[in-house]
């Protein structure tokens, strides 16, 4: 995979440029008459600025095109910097003389006499090193250096950058650190600040001595220090992966970054976002290469070969994957290029497929690319009815919907599962909860079987069932036990075995309905079943003693009468607290005691109601032109406990008797006397 992102042809290029590039030296020295030291230098690839362009194949604009593989940025040449390491790889390139050691090329460069230019021209020749550097382009720079006999201190401390980290060079001394830099602090002039890049570089341990010393050459190297932080990016990295600075820089940056994300490292992505950042990887570079792992990893998995390392491991999880995709700063290529790897899918391997277009939209979602997204639901739909559905891979219908998300964009599945009755499937599908994907996918469902199946109450039980949808699952019980009652209202009421299994089954549905409602902590409903499944009960009570009374679907007008001949006083809040209806007391107490003389009833009452004296009044001025017993009255009389009422109803109701004892009572006499008088 990683092939498809390396210069390939890039050593062709450099040998064609280099054989033009002898052909021009020679046609210089035959015009220009070069001396013999400038001829050997011209052998060695010591020419004019153009003249090493060719040699070294490197440009000073915009360096080799990146058609295959990683592009620079602007001034950036793909064989100066860490983003292409051939530069690197060969040595004596980054020396200031051919054939000499690091260490030597240094002392070599301290000895070069300056005299024979001006401070004029030193002061341009700094500049132009100092945009070389800056630029990335080392060699030149370095070619400048020695060509013209200049000392520069930053390109000093670029080549010791690169020394110490390949081995060339040992770390320093302290003794030697205090001298360089009192050394440099006197060569260097001062520049505009630059940028900082301390994020893509982690800080090294300390007895890790020559990370410190490549960090504080870092530190104070100002012209070229994007070069030096990649060296010490990369050397960095290659004690994480147990490799040689050598091995690793002599690899192309794509088969570094695919080395890192296939390691064990517990911090891949967050280093391998540190080493793009560092190298200068272009987004359209880390999108191919991310594309194509995934594209290997997706076909691996569905074929059953499980490889020691992968970039992507759908075993860890899409938080793992969505760190992969956000590896490129544009998610939206690594989508795109899903995309036109799917006609390299064969058929035969549906589930890669289907993964891949998973993958591509969580890519396009990540940026809210709607155009994307359509392309993808197209193509989700071309993908389920031209060959999921008719193959019967039903599963793999389930794992397109679920894992795309986009219910309401995709009821066709809905569909499909339901023709093909395979609707089941969907629900013994494990959700990934953390996404909130099961409480969408229940919505949608819901909402699928009220516009397409309001009757189906099956499904609609299997979806409550399945997503413990507790309240859903209590309003369907509770709206069959209604549909039970309606259909008992219908018919003539007789009592018959028949009523009272439906009363039965209501019942049940009522207790399940509230079970279900409690769960879900939904009191008023459950408060509401509870009452109604009391009624239920009462009325089965009364069917079972033969007797034809109706309590079940009672009028508002029947009420009255049919909580007037209830024998209990609890029953009659029962049936008050069903139908919400408040009871007429003062008349139900009449019929009972004053009329009755049922004193059983007044006193279950007085355990539930408290006997006021407006109950008195009430119930007393029903006895105004209607026949009663006296002696009722009399001992209803007895129970109010308000002594100037029970005086008053006692003298309207020519009760003389009973206000005659008030009077003379010791207890009451004073009180009433006084309250007379006022």
């Amino acid at each position: 995979m990683v092939k498809e992102f390396c210069f390939s042809n890039i050593p062709c290029m450099k040998e064609e440029e280099e054989e033009e590039g002898l052909m021009a030296e020679e046609s210089l020295k035959a015009e220009e008459g070069l001396s013999t030291e400038e001829g050997l230098r011209a052998e060695e690839g010591l020419s004019t600025e153009a003249g090493l362009s060719k040699v070294e194949g490197l440009s000073m604009k915009e360096g080799l095109s990146t058609e295959e593989g990683f592009s620079t940025k602007e001034g950036l040449s793909v064989e100066e910097g860490l983003s292409m390491e051939e530069g690197l790889s060969v040595e004596e390139r980054l020396s200031m003389k051919e054939g000499l050691s690091a260490e030597e090329s240094l002392r070599t460069e301290e000895l070069r006499e300056e005299d024979t230019l001006s401070p004029e021209e030193r002061c341009i020749l700094g500049t132009l090193v100092d945009q070389l550097l800056d630029e990335g382009s080392i060699h030149e720079a370095s070619r400048v250096c020695r060509y013209f006999s200049l000392q520069h201190g930053d390109m000093k401390l670029v080549l010791r950058c690169r020394g110490i980290a390949s081995g060339d060079l040992r770390p320093q001394t302290e003794e030697e650190e205090e001298e360089e830099e009192e050394d440099l602090q006197k060569k260097i002039t001062s520049s505009p600040s630059f940028s900082s890049l301390s994020s893509f570089v982690v800080r090294p341990l300390a007895e890790d001595q020559v990370a410190m010393q490549l960090q504080k050459l870092v530190d104070q190297c100002r012209h070229g220090n994007n070069f030096c932080r990649q060296v010490l990016s990369l050397y960095q990295l290659s004690k994480e992966l147990q490799l040689s600075f050598r091995q690793i820089r002599s690899q192309d940056p794509g088969s570094v970054l695919q080395s890192l994300l296939q390691s064990e490292q517990p911090e891949r992505f967050r280093k391998a976002r540190a080493f793009i950042k560092a190298q200068s990887l272009s987004a359209e570079s880390v999108s191919g290469l991310l594309a194509s792992s995934l594209m290997g990893a997706l076909l691996d998995s569905s074929s059953e070969l499980q490889p020691e390392c992968q970039v992507f491991r759908p075993a860890e999880g899409r938080d793992s994957l969505l760190s992969l995709i956000k590896l490129c700063d544009d998610p939206n290529l690594v989508g795109e290029k899903l995309l036109q790897n799917l006609s390299c899918v064969p058929l035969r391997e549906l589930s890669c497929i289907v993964e891949l277009l998973i993958v591509a939209h969580d890519c396009f979602s990540l940026t809210c690319n709607m155009e994307g997204i359509v392309r993808v639901l197209q193509a989700a739909r071309h993908l389920s009815h031209a060959h999921l559905a008719p193959r019967e891979h039903y599963g793999l219908l389930v794992r397109l919907l679920t894992g795309i998300g986009r219910y309401n964009e995709m009821t066709y599945v809905f569909d499909l599962l339901h023709q093909n009755h395979r609707f089941e499937m969907l629900l013994r599908k494990k959700m990934d909860t953390d996404r909130g994907q099961s409480s969408s996918l229940k919505t949608a469902l819901l909402d699928y079987l009220k516009r397409c199946l309001p009757a189906d109450s099956e499904k609609h039980n299997m979806v409550a069932l399945c997503f413990s949808m507790r309240r859903e699952i209590g309003e369907n019980h509770e709206m069959a036990a209604r549909t039970q009652l309606k259909i008992i209202e219908s018919q003539a009421w007789v009592v018959t075995p028949e009523l009272k299994s439906s009363l039965v089954k209501v019942l049940g549905l009522l207790r399940d309905a509230a079970e279900s409602f409690s769960k879900d902590s939904c009191v008023r409903q459950a408060t509401r079943c509870v009452r109604t499944a009391k009624l239920v009960a009462l009325q089965l009570h009364f069917l079972k003693q033969d007797s034809d009374l109706q309590l079940v679907n009672l009028q508002p007008p029947e009420l009255l009468s049919a909580v007037t001949v209830l024998p209990s006083c609890y029953q009659v809040l029962v049936v008050a607290e069903a139908y919400g209806y408040s009871p007429d007391w003062p008349h139900i107490l009449f019929q009972k005691v004053i009329l009755s003389g049922d004193f059983v009833y007044l006193d279950d009452f007085k355990r539930l109601r408290p006997l006021t004296s407006a109950l008195f009044e009430d119930i007393f001025k029903k006895l105004d032109g209607a026949p009663c017993s006296v002696p009722n009255a009399r001992r209803l009389l007895s129970h109010c406990e308000h002594v100037f009422s029970r005086y008053r109803l006692a003298y309207q109701q020519n009760l003389l008797d009973v206000s005659k004892a008030l009077l003379q009572d010791t207890h009451s006499s004073g009180y009433l006397r006084d309250r007379l008088a006022s």
